[in-house]
């Protein structure tokens, strides 16, 4: 889906899509992914300062090497294929993507 409609989903079925606070989380992201064999996945970064879609602070990031480049892409996919290293992309791509809410995460790819 792209971010919009994998944010809507999120919202609607669980809390949002994932915010990333440390490596620990992160980890646990890609525990999640690898067992679904999905290499990208939408997490809930975005360009507008680089916030959290839920509102949440966070010092933590994980950039790839020269990311972001800020070639008008404001979204955020997690490489899980690369220790779910962070890349920017265009927010109209389509990508899997991870949600959390009250109980155990759940990824989607619809």
């Amino acid at each position: 889906m792209t971010r919009t409609a994998s944010q809507s989903y999120c919202r609607a079925h669980h809390t949002d899509l994932a915010s990333v606070r440390n490596m620990t989380e992160n980890q646990k992201i890609q525990e999640l992914i690898t067992g679904g064999n999905l290499a990208w996945s939408c997490i809930g970064l975005f360009r507008d300062s680089w916030k959290w879609s839920d509102g949440s602070n966070s010092s933590f990031s994980f950039w790839k090497n020269g990311q972001p480049d800020n070639n008008n892409e404001t979204c955020v996919a997690a490489d899980f294929s690369q220790s779910g290293a962070w890349e920017d992309w265009p927010c109209d791509m389509e990508r899997a993507f991870i949600c959390y809410g009250p109980e155990q995460g759940e990824s989607g790819s619809e």
